[in-house]
C-alpha cells in the first residue's frame, strides 16, 4: 500500500513530498503508479468552482425601478409644466422674435436743385439759402407786417397754414387763400390756373429760403362745390372768389430744402403769441405767397388803379402789438 499523500486538487501539481513518495516506492518495489496530473477539464471546473459569482439584478426588478421613479416624478412634472406655461402668459418669460423691417422712410426734404414736384410745380431748390429770392418780382412793401390800404383794390391774405401729415409718405404744408375786394361790389373772377402760372410760395429763415416753389396748382373749393351741385356755367376756366372766396395750396416735402421737415417750417411759420393770443413777436420764418392773374390787373383798372401786373401777394407776418 503505498503512502502517497493524495494532491489537494484535481488542478494542482504533485508535490515534493509525492515524488520523494513514489521514488522510494518504486524503489522498494511498489506497483504504484506515478501520481497523475489534473487534466485541464478538471482544472477548469475547480476553477469555476473557486471563482465568486457576480450577483445579477434581474431585468424585471429594473423595470419596476423605473416605473417606480417615473410615477413619483410625475405630479412634480405636472406642476413644473403649468408654472412655466404661466409664466408664458404673464410675460416674463421672453420670447425671442423676429423683428419686422422698419418701413422705408419717405424723403425729409427735397435736394438743393430745381424739381418737378408731385401734383405739379417745380421747386427752387437750386435758391436754397438765398436770401430775399422770389419767383414774382414783388413791389417795395409787399412783404411788411403792415396790411395794404383798403382802396388798393382786390387783396390777398393767408387764411390759414400748417403741417398735414400724410400716411405712408412726408407730411405736406398746406396755404388757404382768401381773396377780398374792398371798396367794390364788382366780382373778381381769376383763371383756375391763374393765367397758367400757378402760384408762388417761398419761407425764408434767418439763413435764406428753406423752402420754396412756383407754378403750384390751386384747389378751388367754391368751385368743386359748384361743379357737384351742377351749376351753370361751372365748366368754364375761371372761378368766382368775390367776397372772401379762396382756395388752397399744398407745397410737398420736396419743394424743402435739404435738412428741414415740414412740421418745423409748419411751426416756425407761427408768430409767438402770450397768454391771451396777442402776438408778441414775428415768426421765425417768413411765408410769402404770390400769384398774378390779368383778371386782378382789369379789376384795378376799372376801380382807376395802376394794373400792377395783375400781382397779389401776401405773408404771415402781422403787426405786434404797440404797448
Amino acid at each position: 500500500m503505498s503512502s502517497l499523500p493524495p494532491a489537494q486538487g484535481p488542478d494542482e501539481s504533485p508535490s515534493d513530498e509525492q515524488w520523494e513518495a513514489f521514488l522510494r516506492d518504486a524503489m522498494e518495489g511498489g506497483d504504484a503508479g506515478a501520481p497523475k496530473e489534473a487534466s485541464a477539464r478538471d482544472r477548469l471546473a475547480a476553477a469555476r468552482v473557486r471563482r465568486p459569482r457576480r450577483q445579477r439584478r434581474p431585468r424585471s426588478g429594473t423595470a419596476r425601478s423605473a416605473t417606480a421613479w417615473l410615477a413619483a416624478a410625475a405630479p412634480w412634472t405636472a406642476v413644473a409644466a403649468v408654472v412655466v406655461f404661466g409664466a408664458f402668459q404673464m410675460g416674463l418669460i421672453p420670447i425671442p422674435r423676429s423683428s419686422p423691417p422698419a418701413p422705408a422712410a419717405g424723403p425729409a426734404s427735397g435736394p438743393a436743385e430745381a424739381v418737378s414736384l408731385p401734383g405739379g410745380g417745380t421747386s427752387d431748390g437750386d435758391q436754397c439759402g438765398t436770401k430775399g429770392y422770389h419767383h414774382f418780382p414783388l413791389p417795395a412793401g409787399a412783404t411788411d407786417a403792415e396790411p395794404p390800404s383798403p382802396a388798393s383794390g382786390p387783396q390777398l391774405s393767408l387764411s390759414h397754414y400748417g403741417y398735414a401729415a400724410d400716411p405712408g409718405r412726408e407730411g405736406d404744408i398746406v396755404i388757404g387763400l382768401r381773396f377780398t375786394t374792398p371798396g367794390t361790389k364788382k366780382p373778381l373772377r381769376v383763371s383756375r390756373t391763374l393765367g397758367g402760372e400757378g402760384a408762388a410760395v417761398e419761407i425764408e429763415g434767418p439763413d435764406g429760403l428753406v423752402a420754396g416753389a412756383h407754378g403750384l396748382p390751386v384747389i378751388w373749393p367754391s368751385a368743386a362745390r359748384a361743379s357737384a351741385s351742377g351749376a351753370s356755367g361751372t365748366s368754364g376756366a375761371s372761378v368766382d372768389v368775390s367776397d372772401g372766396g379762396g382756395g388752397e395750396i399744398v407745397v410737398p416735402a420736396e419743394a424743402l430744402c435739404p435738412g428741414h421737415d415740414g412740421d418745423s417750417v409748419a411751426r416756425s411759420l407761427v408768430p409767438p403769441a402770450d397768454s391771451t393770443g396777442t402776438v408778441t413777436g414775428p415768426p421765425r420764418y417768413r411765408l410769402v405767397v404770390s400769384l398774378r392773374d390779368p383778371a386782378v390787373g382789369t379789376l384795378r383798372t376799372t376801380l382807376g388803379l395802376p394794373a400792377g401786373g395783375g400781382l397779389l401777394s401776401a405773408v404771415n407776418l402781422v403787426p405786434a402789438a404797440r404797448s
